[in-house]
């Protein structure tokens, strides 16, 4: 078993922890929120205060870092007006603490934004042409992680975030009218992203790109018609159809081939 540290305990990867330690690795973790360090104490896991680039901060992530086989970076972005940069900044601070730490496997859970402004089916060799802050943002840390040249790193774009606790429907419920039904929906739900990234832990490495998105294959209409009926949701908004949509459908069968496992939730 190997020695892991999940850098960022949020809505992933606080369950992404408990599931490893039950496979037996050592875990390791870090928050920004002082409260869930009684938690992980519960849990028998390390866990860590970490403000990346501060002062504490920086002692934090040395104690946090000593002894890691594997780093999971699961810390999402944010972009602002301000500091439109500061997400790269970051990943550039955190490549050069795995050096000084001499940590050569990384797995980085990206984002499927980065396709932000193609349209079409895209896959992990699609050309990107990133055009918000967002999408820039993710695309040159995908590229910093993959261009390390002392470690190996694997890029996991996710598609947009589904699980018991959280689902977009109840956000679009709330609206009066939902925009772009005839938009592909692009998901993928917690439990099938820990499934991956432990079976992946099972292997070395490596340095690569894997889109990790459930096969879904319905509009936006049809699909959260579909889970409505599921969730028993009677009053939906009306769904308004643009002609100017995006339409792109992201494949994620890449990492089934690849490590034989399949998808089990929203398809």
């Amino acid at each position: 078993m190997k020695n892991i540290s999940i850098l960022g305990a949020g809505w992933l990867g606080t369950p992404l922890a408990l599931a490893l330690k039950e496979k037996g690795h050592q875990l390791k973790v870090s928050t920004t929120t002082p409260d869930k360090v009684e938690f992980f104490q519960q849990h028998d896991i390390p866990c860590y205060v970490v403000e990346l680039g501060s002062k504490s901060g920086e002692n934090d992530l040395d104690a946090f870092l000593s002894g890691t086989d594997v780093l999971i970076v699961t810390i999402p972005p944010k972009i602002t007006k301000i500091s439109p940069y500061a997400y790269a900044e970051r990943i550039n601070f955190i490549l050069w603490n795995l050096e000084k730490h001499q940590i050569k496997e990384v797995i980085f859970t990206s984002s499927v934004s980065v396709y932000h402004g193609l349209k079409g089916e895209v896959d992990e060799s699609t050309t990107l042409d990133p055009v918000t802050p967002r999408s820039k943002q993710m695309a040159q840390a995908d590229y910093l992680f993959l261009n390390a040249n002392f470690l190996n790193a694997t890029v996991l774009r996710l598609g947009g975030l589904i699980g018991e606790d959280r689902n977009p429907l109840l956000t679009l419920t709330k609206k009066s009218v939902i925009e772009a039904g005839n938009k592909p929906v692009n998901l993928v739900h917690q439990e099938d992203i820990i499934r991956f990234i432990a079976k992946i832990l099972e292997e070395p490495i490596k340095n690569e790109i894997f889109n990790v998105v459930a096969p879904i294959g319905l509009s936006r209409k049809d699909f959260y018609t579909r889970e409505a009926q599921i969730l028993g949701i009677k009053n939906l908004p009306e769904f308004i159809m643009s002609p100017d949509t995006e339409n792109r459908t992201v494949n994620g069968s890449k990492i089934t081939k690849t490590f034989g496992l399949d998808y089990l939730h929203l398809v």
